[in-house]
């Protein structure tokens, strides 16, 4: 209950009255007066009855505000008691995303990866209009991307690695996040090809989509980002032809690559870089595959990509 209020001034203090009102609402608010946005509150609790089953987020109670429960970040301007980061990674976690998630409008930063949640990622993420980051990583999660994640228009980085439960393909809707600057999808069930769209995402520095099912050609529109600079396609089953290949990635172009086709397969043609232009090292790994990468390559036409290591996997007894 908060204290009475000032007892009205009179005379030439009366216009005091408005700042001491507003000095008394503010310290009930502190006090006793957990916060006065209920929505919120209630979807933080609706999270918490579906992503645990044990007793993971048991600090979360009436005990105190919700602003102060573990892993929750209030603020904003004008909007202090809403929740703006929600940050739960590896806390044991091990239910489900409730779709009261999207009623967190307020959410820049959303880190739930390395637990155990399971189910599909709730289509009501594509409310979160002003989440800039949403990392699920290392979960259980099944199904497929929802196609309304790309609603998420203030979004730059959307890691979604390390959930073979994931399926489907690629929403092309992806290729017009404007902002979008990292995309790690790597280590899914994810099928198809790789949506020509990516390559409208012009500020995209880390492109991720290893050891997944993808299937089809390389678009060269991928190489039209001059701010790429790390790309992992390898373990897929993937091709470029050397046109495609050098109008992807011209020579003046400086890449860190890891690509890899299906054991036993060439994915990049030779004549782009021949074995004999490459420093090489090799490896034998647990599952009886030898990697070999091929870095400082020289191109066809003797400009060198400084940095590029390019991974191809083959059966030990294979050759290149």
């Amino acid at each position: 209950m908060l204290p009475p209020p000032p007892p009205l001034l009179a005379g030439s203090y009366r216009h005091l009255a408005p700042v001491l009102l507003l000095l008394w609402l503010r310290s009930g608010a502190a006090g006793t007066v957990p916060a006065p946005n209920g929505g919120d509150r209630a979807a933080l609790e609706a999270f918490k009855e579906a992503a645990t089953a044990g007793g993971a987020l048991a600090s979360w109670n009436s005990s105190t505000g919700y602003c102060g429960w573990v892993g929750v970040t209030c603020g904003g301007r004008g909007h202090r008691w809403r929740v703006v980061s929600l940050d739960l990674h590896s806390r044991g976690l091990d239910g489900t995303i409730s779709p009261a998630i999207g009623n967190l409008t307020f959410l820049r930063s959303l880190n739930l990866s390395f637990n155990g949640l399971r189910g599909q990622i709730p289509p009501s993420v594509g409310s979160l209009r002003r989440l800039r980051y949403l990392n699920l990583r290392g979960n259980a999660l099944a199904g497929a991307i929802p196609g309304n994640i790309t609603r998420c228009a203030s979004l730059r980085e959307l890691v979604l690695a390390d959930n073979k439960g994931l399926t489907g393909s690629i929403p092309a809707a992806i290729g017009g996040m404007p902002l979008l600057s990292v995309l790690h999808i790597a280590n899914n069930s994810i099928t198809g090809p790789i949506p020509p769209s990516l390559g409208n995402l012009s500020r995209l520095t880390r492109l991720a989509l290893s050891n997944n099912y993808l299937q089809g050609t390389i678009p060269a529109s991928i190489g039209n980002n001059g701010h790429l600079r790390l790309l992992y396609l390898f373990s897929n089953n993937l091709s470029a032809s050397q046109t495609t290949w050098g109008q992807a990635f011209p020579a003046s172009s400086r890449y860190r690559l890891r690509l890899t086709a299906s054991p036993g397969r060439f994915l990049l043609p030779s004549p782009i870089f021949p074995a004999s232009r490459c420093l090489k090292s090799r490896r034998t790994s647990s599952m009886g595959l030898s990697h070999q990468y091929w870095q400082d390559c020289s191109i066809s036409d003797g400009s060198t990509l400084m940095g590029m290591s390019l991974w191809q996997t083959m059966r030990k007894s294979g050759s290149f």
